[in-house]
């Protein structure tokens, strides 16, 4: 009530154009000011360096890319990942002074990076090194954590072929297919929760748009077919034109032959005739 009253009569005086008041009160809540804004930097510094792990998301996934990392996927309902929390931070401000930087992936919220990576089980842990993928199959503690990277254990476990690597097409098609689970996920319970729409409703719903997105894709396919591979029937109608095509041309050949025979008839019958007299 003190610091109300002191704002109001503060404004009082201030439309009284008083120079006093206006140094009062910038004398007044420039320090608070600095001193919100200074708290809360330190706050947030004092977080990061906490914790010192990366939050990764499909937004940012390609930086695990370049340098040494240490990732692990994780879920808030996995007990077993609730358990990994602990050594993961204590990895994480290990591994500041090897230069190795430490990520987590929330698959809940990122389920595009679970389907890049092949993840089926929680917690999985990966190692990348300039990528090269591999991943970690030994004890879920800080200290194995160390070892593992500062001994170079990592050599000895073969890396991710190069068709399951996260950069590859394949698994970009995956990482698609897990955004699309979610997203059907997200839209039945949206029509059964916000809309109140039945659960044989959303089911029905989903049916005829899974029927008629496969007519499309049918129709576009067979046209594409029909495009690059025509039917029998556009087949035998151009084996038939190029048969009758022939026929007309060995017509004409013929023709020119015996005219030719012709032409050369008298001849012959002259010849037979003076030979016929040479004989009597």
């Amino acid at each position: 009530m003190a610091q109300l009253k002191t704002k109001r009569s503060c404004k009082l005086l201030c439309q009284t154009n008083s120079p006093s008041c206006k140094l009062s009160c910038s004398q007044l809540f420039q320090p608070l000011l600095s001193i919100i804004l200074v708290s809360s930097i330190a706050s947030s510094a004092v977080a990061e360096t906490e914790t010192g792990v990366l939050t990764i998301t499909d937004a940012n996934w390609t930086v695990t890319m370049d340098g040494e990392w240490m990732i692990k996927f994780v879920a808030p309902w996995c007990p077993a990942c609730a358990q990994l929390k602990e050594q993961w931070e204590r990895f994480s401000s290990l591994a500041a002074a090897m230069g190795v930087s430490v990520g987590e992936v929330d698959v809940t919220e990122q389920p595009g990076l679970s389907g890049r990576f092949l993840v089926t089980t929680l917690p999985t842990i990966f190692h990348v090194k300039e990528g090269s993928v591999r991943r970690y199959v030994s004890v879920r503690e800080a200290e194995e954590f160390h070892a593992y990277v500062s001994n170079r254990r990592w050599e000895e476990v073969e890396p991710l072929p190069s068709w399951k690597s996260p950069t590859s097409p394949l698994m970009s098609c995956m990482a698609g297919l897990f955004r699309l689970s979610l997203w059907i996920r997200w839209t039945h319970g949206y029509l059964t929760g916000d809309l109140g729409m039945p659960v044989w409703g959303s089911y029905l719903s989903f049916a005829m748009a899974t029927l008629v997105t496969g007519l499309l894709m049918g129709l576009v396919l067979v046209l594409v077919a029909d495009c690059l591979c025509p039917s029998r029937q556009k087949r035998k109608e151009e084996r038939a034109g190029v048969c009758v095509s022939m026929a007309e041309k060995r017509q004409a050949s013929e023709a020119d032959e015996g005219e030719g025979s012709n032409e050369e008839e008298p001849e012959t019958l002259r010849q037979r005739r003076g030979q016929a007299k040479c004989t009597s």
